[in-house]
């Protein structure tokens, strides 16, 4: 760990799993190898294990625990408790009712009886909540079985068959559909598929330009599935999505939530953590005192050891009313046995870790950690804006809605009642684009593209096949709307959205702008590059950066000084590079090394990449 924050030290050495194969021995014998023979297997995994307590380890969105976190694992497996009953684990247990509800006030949930739940990671803290949800809205459900009543085209169809629904007792409920952003996590599709709901029926509603579901487009589906017959129960709002960073309006989608009887969870897996930092939650967590759920996992911004994630509530009783099954052999009655309100039995107590945390650092200790993660990304966005890195070979991620585009009025109107002044959070994105290639405006190039496939498609693209038709994620760009903010500032930012955008850092001019026109004659975009019309182009010139990409995210990861990670955004815009500046012992030689470990990289690949002649100055 102390080599690892060297300049020259490495955070990983490594190895492919073929290689792996023939440096470690993974068999299993039937004599033990003692304590002598075990030491060699220990130093070997952590020689080629990823150490993220390092500084350089930004490829995801959690980071290397602290010492205390170490310390709370050592507690933990040392006793080795089971928090599913208070008698066999009296103190982690009142360590978690006592840091849930601690946590669950700062969201604005006051009550008596407001707390929470640890579960087995984002995912499991998700399921549990759409269980939750589905359990106390349609509580036969838990006793007979997931049986909605017909829609109203299958009525219709029976009725033309001859048969008659007269007489009969139907469901109280239609198929149940729930709600949540293009840009949500996968686990709602999978509680989709575990809770028999099917991942069709998990609706997913449009963007805005910054990643944020846009309210209206959010209400709009809605009313089409009730229309249909069907009955909308769930509604994700999603605090800090997984590529972008973007915040979900959560007041706005509570509203809706209440006046469609809908159960409100806010996701605030990645980042729910800005509840700390009162400023930032003044607006990014505005209205989360109206959800009846919030994901929050300390594991990630807060860096306490994985894996650490919370289930709040305004009132906790709501978890043994709606999926306890009073099993007598091991709860006997006792008001603090937290196992019977989760869909597991054994547990092991997480929320122990964030206790012991926060007595540690304090609520004013986690601020000014996030608070320093927080101006490192401002530094590295200073260096990678600096003309001899961004002019020549940086392009960053523009974020925005253009104010001229006539097509996308809606999420203009959406975005301009929004605060345009907010900070970034922890995620900066950006392509590497080689020595005397062609700049490319990406995002003018996604609108023509994404605009010429609207016109030309038959039909679009659906999850759910009827007139409520929402777009896959696949077959629809990220965002309704595109380009970027002209009058944005050197100290601007995205609202709604924890990534930092081109104009935060960017200069008045692109040199490389000025390059020439191919034989399509491309329309420009001022200081933007060049946006490909032609098809054909458009498509190589993508492959391209996917493959420069790849190639120098390959020659970083090989030489382990570094570990970042890239993203797709839609099917139009080419992989990015997005680099997570999450833990607080980043140092500013840090981030110049990964700087030049970039250009350095890039160097070396150049050579091995033809450039297309769509992407040729």
């Amino acid at each position: 760990m102390d080599e690892s924050r060297q300049p020259e030290g490495r955070l990983v050495d490594y190895k492919e799993p073929h290689e792996l194969e023939q440096i470690m021995d993974f068999s299993l014998p039937d004599f033990g190898v003692g304590p002598e023979g075990i030491f060699p297997t220990i130093t070997q995994t952590l020689r080629h294990s990823v150490n993220t307590f390092s500084p350089r380890f930004m490829d995801k969105l959690y980071a290397g625990s602290s010492p205390i976190g170490v310390l709370s694992e050592l507690l933990l497996a040392g006793l080795n408790g089971n928090s599913h009953v208070y008698h066999v684990s009296p103190v982690f247990t009142m360590m978690e009712i006592h840091v849930t509800r601690a946590l669950a006030r700062l969201y604005g949930f006051n009550g008596e009886r407001a707390g929470g739940l640890s579960c087995p990671g984002g995912s499991a803290s998700n399921q549990l909540a759409m269980v939750t949800a589905r359990n106390s809205l349609y509580p036969e459900i838990k006793k007979v079985g997931y049986f909605p009543r017909p829609s109203i085209q299958q009525q219709r169809e029976m009725e033309e068959r001859g048969y008659s629904l007269a007489g009969f007792s139907l469901s109280t409920y239609g198929k149940l559909i729930a709600f949540t952003s293009i840009a949500g996590h996968y686990s709602l599709e999978k509680s989709a598929v575990m809770m028999g709901l099917g991942t069709e029926n998990i609706v997913s509603v449009p963007c805005d330009s910054y990643g944020s579901m846009i309210p209206s487009e959010l209400e709009r589906l809605i009313q089409e599935h009730i229309a249909l017959g069907h009955t909308p129960f769930f509604i994700n709002a999603t605090a800090g999505t997984t590529v972008l960073g973007a915040f979900d309006p959560i007041r706005p989608c509570g509203e809706i939530a209440q006046k469609y009887n809908c159960w409100l969870h806010v996701d605030g897996s990645w980042g729910g953590a800005v509840v700390f930092v009162p400023e930032l939650a003044k607006s990014l967590l505005d209205g989360s005192e109206l959800a009846q759920s919030i994901t929050v996992n300390p594991h990630k911004m807060l860096q306490t050891s994985l894996q650490c994630s919370l289930l709040l509530v305004p009132d906790s009783s709501i978890f043994p009313r709606a999926n306890a099954l009073k099993a007598n052999y091991l709860f006997h009655g006792q008001s603090h046995d937290l196992g019977d309100g989760t869909l597991g039995c054994g547990r092991r107590s997480d929320a122990v870790k964030l206790f012991l945390g926060w007595k540690y650092y304090g609520r004013l200790g986690y601020q000014a950690r996030i608070e320093k993660s927080l101006s490192n990304v401002t530094r590295f966005g200073e260096l990678l804006a600096q003309d001899n890195f961004r002019d020549n070979r940086i392009q960053m991620l523009r974020l925005g809605c253009d104010h001229e585009d006539v097509i996308h009025r809606r999420e203009v109107e959406e975005e301009s009642k929004r605060d345009k002044t907010l900070p970034s959070l922890l995620q900066v994105c950006f392509w590497y684009r080689p020595r005397n290639s062609r700049l490319i405006d990406w995002r003018g190039t996604e609108r023509v593209w994404r605009d010429f496939e609207d016109v030309s498609a038959q039909e679009p693209p659906s999850r759910v096949p009827s007139t409520a038709a929402t777009p896959l994620i696949e077959s629809q760009p990220y965002f309704t709307g595109n380009a970027d903010i002209t009058s944005a500032t050197p100290s601007s930012v995205s609202p709604n959205s924890s990534t930092t955008s081109l104009e935060s850092y960017e200069s008045a001019s692109t040199a490389s702008s000025n390059s020439p026109s191919t034989t399509t004659s491309p329309r420009k975009a001022a200081d933007r590059g060049a946006i490909l019309t032609d098809p054909q182009e458009r498509q190589q010139a993508k492959d391209w950066m996917e493959q420069v990409t790849k190639s120098v995210h390959a020659r970083i990861r090989s030489r382990g000084g570094f570990m970042i990670d890239y993203a797709p955004l839609g099917p139009y815009l080419p992989l990015f590079f997005r680099v997570v500046l999450n833990p607080p012992t980043i140092r500013e030689i840090d981030l110049t090394m990964l700087v030049d470990e970039i250009l350095e990289c890039g160097d070396i690949i150049e050579s091995q990449l033809d450039t297309p002649a769509c992407c040729q100055v």
